[in-house]
């Protein structure tokens, strides 16, 4: 391998691929379509959150108001009469079901002088759980901290919380930004498995593989350099894809680790491709069926919790995208183990191989053809 010959044609391909309309389309498509689960996430998942704020020394866009429709990306404050209301809109810990606001907060008089006088005022917030997850709670609570600290520091505060219905574990919101995320991902990993075959098949039909082989580069060099290329478009734009659709959460390295193992898996499969066929027409029909393989599993794996013990889930079971898609699903919601690591990882990587070793058996056998033409 000649790593300046690898770097020359990786060059030429990349830019090619740029340059071609179609190639440019394949390549913008997990973009696209990132955007749209993501424009799709916000229509979906934007609702007002209603509050309900007791403060005798209230003041339009200051106060502890600002920190609480900062803490939102929609929200409306209402004004009570009395912190007696506040606490009769909630009730007690558990002892109302129903409530018409997402957030209340008692202020108590002289906020800010009693901060400076270091009286140790006392905050009170409620929390509506079937409207504000544990992760917002406790932004919120460090929001007004943080604002009590800019007061004064140290800031002498109290600050006690209620909750009525204690949020569960997977809000609806949470739901969404992990299946879109996951969707996102999946669906970009078809860069991969396009470009190789296209790369490879472009050098058959235009009759250059033969004037490649009597060039300085060997096959081994043109076939690193296509794989190269892919590679790296490939996980340059699975990351696009996954920060587009805000999916670069839960246990973040892990994640990492899936998108690196689904683009060898890609990469490989592209390559098993382009050793089969030998025109683009027949690739398109093999790319439109593959891509399947990365569509079903996101709609079986446990982010959407489909999985079953019927006859359809246990052969969805057979692909390897099938385990990816489950990793890449645990590893968003924090919910791995290193048992499922083992089990994900390992059928992914051992797909991976196969595959690259049989697109490798095939390029060889076609290097051995177009050197004794």
């Amino acid at each position: 391998m000649r790593l300046r010959i690898i770097r020359a044609i990786a060059r030429k391909d990349a830019l090619d691929l740029l340059l071609n309309k179609q190639s440019l389309f394949t390549l913008l498509s997990p973009i696209m379509l990132a955007v749209l689960f993501l424009v799709f996430g916000i229509l979906l998942g934007t609702s007002t959150t209603e509050i309900l704020v007791y403060d005798p020394g209230y003041q339009p866009n200051r106060g502890v108001e600002q920190v609480l429709t900062g803490a939102f990306s929609n929200s409306h404050i209402t004004q009570a009469s009395s912190a007696q209301q506040v606490a009769d809109a909630f009730g007690a810990n558990g002892a109302k079901k129903k409530a018409s606001y997402a957030v209340g907060l008692v202020v108590p008089p002289d906020f800010e002088a009693s901060l400076r006088a270091e009286q140790r005022p006392a905050l009170h917030l409620y929390l509506n759980g079937d409207d504000i997850n544990n992760q917002q709670s406790q932004l919120l609570q460090s929001a007004l901290a943080n604002y009590s600290r800019a007061v004064v520091s140290p800031a002498p505060i109290t600050l006690s919380a209620s909750t009525i219905n204690p949020p569960s574990t997977h809000s609806i919101a949470d739901f969404l930004v992990g299946f879109y995320a996951l969707a996102s991902l999946l669906s970009s990993f078809f860069v991969g498995m396009a470009v190789v075959p296209g790369l490879i098949i472009e050098e058959k039909e235009k009759k250059t593989l033969r004037m490649l082989m009597v060039s300085p580069a060997s096959w081994v060099d043109v076939i690193s350099a296509k794989l190269l290329v892919a590679l790296g478009y490939q996980l340059l734009l699975s990351l696009i894809a996954l920060g587009i659709a805000r999916g670069f959460m839960g246990q973040i390295p892990l994640l990492l680790v899936f998108v690196l193992l689904g683009s060898l898996f890609s990469v490989a499969l592209g390559a098993l491709a382009g050793c089969i066929f030998k025109s683009q027409g027949a690739l398109g029909g093999f790319s439109g069926i593959a891509m399947i393989l990365f569509i079903v599993p996101i709609f079986f794996s446990d982010q959407i919790e489909l999985v079953g013990n019927n006859l359809v889930s246990q052969m969805i079971k057979v692909l390897p995208t099938y385990w990816l898609g489950e990793g890449i699903a645990r590893a968003l919601r924090s919910q791995t183990t290193l048992e499922s690591i083992l089990l994900d990882a390992g059928i992914v990587v051992g797909s991976t191989l196969l595959i690259f070793l049989l697109s490798v058996w095939g390029l060889r056998r076609q290097a051995s053809v177009v050197s004794t033409i």
